[in-house]
């Protein structure tokens, strides 16, 4: 049996380990505050990042907005990992210093082997917020260092099925149109709504699920967690943080016996397989 275990990094970001060898998805420690992501420049926080950086064998980013990709650079460079995100997340990150040499282009339909893991590669679709989907289209030209949150587009999203010693981890970085694949593990959005929700279950049958991309985003790392207010998929704000509790309810609800994990930052939880 190997010792494989999963740790929560905060925002959308995992540390997924096997044995030895380990994967980071979506790192990103230095949040942001609101003010900054509307009116400054997105500068990533190098001391935080060398910090709270765990080792890794490769790094996958699922796309290429600022949340998910501006720290990738520094962690880049501290783990030497091979760096696997979309066409223009890869762009980006050469743009902001990571070698070419670390940079590997992916598309959905893809299959990566990372060591012991294999990971299919699948289209997504990202959250509505205010009736659309934030910083998407193409770069803009003659971007130069240090960028702004919006120079942070997106080309594609990606959901990811991580395949490590007979265990299949499905993390699904949406819910309007995730893959229909099985996975004893499953990450959501712990705002995916009752039939978003009940959509991904009945279609990968997990055993275990976890809540993802619930921390508050904009709060600094060395405050306590606390949840982020749900992102309005219309026009009219929220003002109602998400609720963990009613998130693990609902998944007991559509799906009685499966197990739910809410879990902690830089806690691992040890998941058993055969």
């Amino acid at each position: 049996m190997t010792d494989f275990s999963l740790c929560y990094l905060g925002v959308a970001g995992w540390r997924i380990r096997a044995g030895e060898a380990s994967l980071l998805v979506d790192p990103y420690f230095t949040r942001l505050s609101m003010r900054g992501v509307l009116f400054g420049k997105a500068e990533p926080n190098l001391d935080l990042i060398r910090r709270s950086t765990p080792p890794a064998d490769a790094i996958l980013v699922t796309h290429p907005h600022y949340d998910h990709l501006m720290d990738v650079p520094e962690a880049a460079r501290l783990t030497a990992a091979m760096v696997y995100a979309s066409p223009q997340g890869a762009d980006l990150l050469e743009m902001l210093g990571t070698p070419a040499r670390q940079l590997c282009p992916i598309h959905p339909g893809d299959r990566l082997a990372c060591g012991p893991f294999e990971i299919e590669v699948y289209a997504s679709a990202h959250r509505l917020i205010f009736g659309s989907v934030p910083y998407a289209g193409l770069l803009g030209r003659g971007l130069k260092p240090p960028l702004r949150a919006a120079d942070y587009r997106m080309d594609v999203q990606f959901s990811l099925r991580i395949m490590v010693s007979g265990l299949r981890i499905l993390l699904a970085s949406g819910f309007r149109a995730e893959p229909p694949v099985e996975a004893e593990v499953l990450l959501v959005g712990a705002d995916a709504g009752r039939d978003a929700l009940a959509s991904i279950l009945a279609a990968t049958q997990p055993h275990t699920v976890l809540p993802n991309h619930w921390d508050d985003m904009f709060a600094p790392l060395d405050r306590p967690e606390r949840a982020m207010f749900t992102p309005p998929a219309g026009l009219i704000p929220s003002f109602r943080r998400i609720d963990l509790q009613a998130f693990a309810r609902l998944v007991d609800q559509l799906r009685p016996g499966c197990e739910v994990i809410l879990p902690r930052r830089f806690q691992p939880i040890r998941i058993n397989h055969e």
